[in-house]
């Protein structure tokens, strides 16, 4: 996987990043997966899929949207919604206050 951003968008670019599924953080990846959620539409094309991840002991979320190519592209997510609960639950903080 290649981590790209908005200044950079082209994985060819991009460094690639040490990234693997570890949901109990005893693993040594930059970026520990502890959760991941897909979204396919209905066309094959239109897909999301979240990586919810520790990265320097700090939640983060990574979304890719790759559809062709050398890499599968990820950068942090601009949706702040799901920044802020996935961060209130690595907190320790997932009540709702609603």
């Amino acid at each position: 996987m290649k981590l790209v951003d908005d200044s950079n968008k082209d994985a060819d670019e991009s460094e690639s990043i040490d990234i693997g599924w570890d949901p109990e953080l005893k693993k040594k990846y930059d970026y520990q997966v502890v959760s991941i959620f897909n979204y396919n539409d209905d066309d094959a094309e239109q897909h999301i899929t979240y990586l919810f991840c520790v990265h320097d002991n700090q939640p983060i979320v990574l979304v890719d949207q790759t559809t062709n190519g050398n890499y599968i592209a990820v950068k942090e997510t601009a949706n702040k919604g799901v920044k802020s609960g996935f961060a209130d639950i690595i907190n320790g903080d997932d009540t709702d206050d609603d």
